[in-house]
């Protein structure tokens, strides 16, 4: 299963104002750097989680091997709409599929009830809510930051590894995690 963004959150849960007086940073040079470490730590946070915070398009392809005739969707609590169901045929043309959703508490499947042979399936769908409250994640958005921006190295200066997320950024999650 391959998961790629069509059109990503029009907003992240923290700001780069907000963002930047939390790591007590005056001035713009690194704004750029600040903003993808935003992003990265959304992307973090989500992926651990397995919901999308804001309103985004997101695209799931299933390999031929992986495809069942129902097929979770990733990220989907918030399931807003699904834009398209298309079969990529061992010969690279594509099919409309008919489909319908299961929806439920943590996620939603799409059914396809006449699935082609040894062919891939790609679902584009649109999902996220904006009004969810999120002061868990914002606080793990800016312990990850703050740790990307003071540890830009994978190691520490002993040269040992880091392998860890900061402490508390999982036990802030884990509340709002989808199993």
């Amino acid at each position: 299963m391959k998961l790629e963004y069509v059109q990503g959150p029009e907003k992240e849960p923290v700001d780069l104002d907000e963002m930047k007086l939390y790591l007590r940073l005056d001035g713009n040079t690194e704004d750029s750097l600040i903003e993808s470490f935003i992003i990265s730590a959304r992307l973090y946070c989500e992926n651990y989680q397995k919901q999308a915070y804001y309103t985004q398009t997101l695209k799931v392809t299933f390999s031929a091997a992986e495809v069942v005739p129902e097929m979770e969707l990733p990220r989907s609590k918030y399931l807003q709409k699904v834009t398209a169901v298309k079969a990529v045929l061992p010969d690279g043309t594509e099919k409309e599929l008919l489909y319908r959703i299961a929806c439920g508490d943590v996620y939603s499947k799409v059914v396809i009830s006449d699935l082609p042979a040894d062919a891939d399936i790609t679902v584009e769908y649109v999902t996220g809510k904006d009004d969810v409250q999120m002061e868990d994640v914002k606080t793990a958005v800016k312990l990850l930051v703050s740790a990307m921006y003071n540890n830009r190295l994978p190691y520490d200066e002993n040269g040992k590894m880091l392998a860890e997320v900061p402490f508390g950024v999982k036990a802030l999650l884990n509340r709002g995690r989808v199993l």
